[in-house]
């Protein structure tokens, strides 16, 4: 089957079935486990997956590769043709794990969309490597930004190694790097109030706090850090900001 490269949903399929066992490896599925997978593409992830993984959700927004997928008949894998970000999560059992190959231009989109989910365990996701290292990345870096902050409070987040352009077919133009994260447990920050101090914090980056979140935390709360910038500020210190939101 035939099947064009579609650069709208930038599609660089994986071809290096050794990167794939050990990208399959950090997921760490068992056979009572359900995987969703996001752009199964040709099944370089999903047809080794099906062998180990109880059931495999995959969604895939390409139709012809839906119907590649669906040719192969693999009884463990039902395929949704729709875009991740309007997938219907309420679909998926409790403690499912997920994976995939992220699209360069919605990875970000994507990442948050499952910060807003609850029932799953793990995500793998390959993605752009300077994205991966921005969202590890701590203050006083220019890397360091609002994606950092809200994935670093609400996941343990681990670098697992970089994966070279080689071993996708077209051939991206830049390096891509593997992400493992977990949610973590009893965090007490809100996610609205979070997003909604970091988002003002970084949309004047050079300005100092003391002007970017007047109008959000109180005198108490911006005192102590008013004349610091916006990567300035470690982790928790956004967090313990929660608690002076006007």
């Amino acid at each position: 089957m035939n099947i064009p490269i579609r650069k709208k949903w930038g599609q660089n399929f994986l071809i290096d079935p050794n990167i794939s066992n050990k990208i399959i490896a950090v997921l760490d599925a068992n056979k009572n486990q359900h995987v969703l997978e996001i752009g199964p593409g040709k099944g370089a992830l999903t047809i080794p997956l099906s062998k180990i993984a109880n059931q495999i959700t995959a969604v895939e927004i390409d139709p012809m590769l839906c119907e590649y997928l669906n040719q192969k008949k693999i009884d463990n894998v039902k395929i949704y043709n729709v875009d991740i970000l309007d997938f219907d999560f309420s679909v998926m059992p409790k403690n499912y794990v997920a994976i995939g190959n992220l699209p360069y231009n919605i990875s970000t989109p994507i990442l948050f969309k499952f910060m807003k989910q609850t029932g799953w365990n793990k995500l793998v996701v390959m993605l752009q490597k300077e994205v991966a290292e921005r969202i590890i990345s701590s203050e006083n870096s220019k890397k360091y930004g609002r994606i950092s902050i809200m994935l670093q409070t609400f996941f343990d987040l681990k670098l697992e190694f970089h994966i070279p352009k080689t071993v996708f077919k077209p051939q991206p133009k830049i390096t891509s790097s593997l992400l493992s994260l977990s949610p973590k447990k009893n965090i007490n920050i809100k996610y609205d109030d979070l997003k909604k101090i970091v988002e003002a914090a970084f949309k004047h980056r050079r300005k100092k706090l003391k002007h970017n979140l007047k109008l959000i935390i109180n005198q108490k709360g911006l005192e102590p850090i008013q004349d610091k910038r916006a990567d300035q500020l470690c982790v928790k210190q956004y967090q313990n900001l929660t608690q002076y939101i006007k």
